[in-house]
């Protein structure tokens, strides 16, 4: 446990030093927005591309990953569903705080698993991650939207707008451009290589930085019933849920590892903006969000440390 807490400490004092830095500092929202799109943007398909076109995809278990990954996101939103009435009635506002743990419940920040891969993971676990990602990113997605115009305060349902983000995802294509690349195998330039690799680089670091940014450590003492539920369902169901379909889909040890670590990660900043868009409760979003943060620091090296 001690190894993986230390391996995951550089990604976390990145995210603490964001949320300092725009504590003590950088105070403006408007400051932080240009450094959130040029790693999104920019530096971290950079990495997505970089990382793939040079990985031996072939010894890669990517079908069976992937039906582990997607099959318990399914399960716990399903589980999630069901249980809505009930969860609604605990909860402050109702369905709307409902679509906030939802997302809470089911979404990732994929930037800190892409920070700790390299330390935690085999030499081709980047590349496995972030296939991975692009299956995670289009399900949640998917399903984000789709609660949202369900139970949202305001949200509406529109299947093309949502086709259209997904496909214009910067990370999934990103993730197609590697892949192609791999595959036509054409020479790659050295400046080229070299070039690339350097704006990789930047990538993980921009976007924790960001991510620190965003964190709202007073909005932890509102709506705590809602921050609880989702904090037990992404920290601690959720792994063992993965671990379980894992093991019965017989992944070996290092693809069960990439799970775990996964799906323990808090859940993305991009709910905030999803929930703020769509009528959903944007502060308890804010809420969990930190709260995840926070958690994560001692619950990701524990599932990794016990169950991998």
């Amino acid at each position: 446990m001690l190894n993986t807490f230390l391996a995951l400490a550089p990604v976390f004092l990145l995210i603490a030093l964001g949320w300092a830095t725009k504590a003590l500092w950088l105070h403006d929202d408007v400051m932080w927005q240009p450094i959130e799109k040029l790693a999104y943007y920019l530096a971290i398909p950079a990495l997505v591309i970089h990382d793939l076109y040079r990985a031996d995809l072939g010894t890669l278990p990517f079908a069976r990953m992937a039906v582990a990954l997607v099959g318990t996101i399914l399960i716990i939103s399903a589980a999630l569903i069901i249980l809505r009435p009930v969860l609604s009635r605990i909860l402050v506002n109702h369905d709307t705080s409902f679509t906030s743990v939802f997302q809470g419940s089911i979404r990732a920040n994929f930037f800190i698993i892409l920070g700790a891969a390299p330390a935690l993971l085999p030499a081709d676990g980047a590349a496995l991650v972030i296939v991975a990602v692009a299956f995670f990113t289009v399900t949640v997605n998917f399903l984000s939207v789709l609660v949202l115009a369900r139970w949202g305060a305001q949200g509406e349902a529109n299947l093309c707008t949502l086709t259209k983000r997904l496909l214009t995802n910067p990370f999934i294509v990103a993730t197609a451009a590697g892949i192609a690349i791999n595959v036509a195998n054409p020479p790659i330039p050295r400046v080229a290589d070299s070039t690339l690799a350097m704006l990789a680089g930047a990538g993980v670091p921009l976007a924790l930085l960001t991510a620190g940014s965003g964190l709202r450590l007073a909005s932890m003492r509102v709506h705590l019933p809602g921050i609880l539920v989702s904090s037990l369902v992404r920290l601690i169901v959720t792994p063992l849920v993965a671990l379980g379909l894992g093991m019965l889909l017989g992944l070996e040890a290092s693809v069960l590892a990439i799970l775990v670590l996964f799906h323990s990660q808090p859940t993305s900043t991009s709910s905030y903006v999803l929930a703020r868009q769509m009528g959903g409760d944007q502060e308890l979003m804010a809420g969990i969000l930190t709260t995840h943060t926070l958690l994560a620091i001692l619950t990701i090296p524990a599932m990794m440390a016990v169950f991998t």
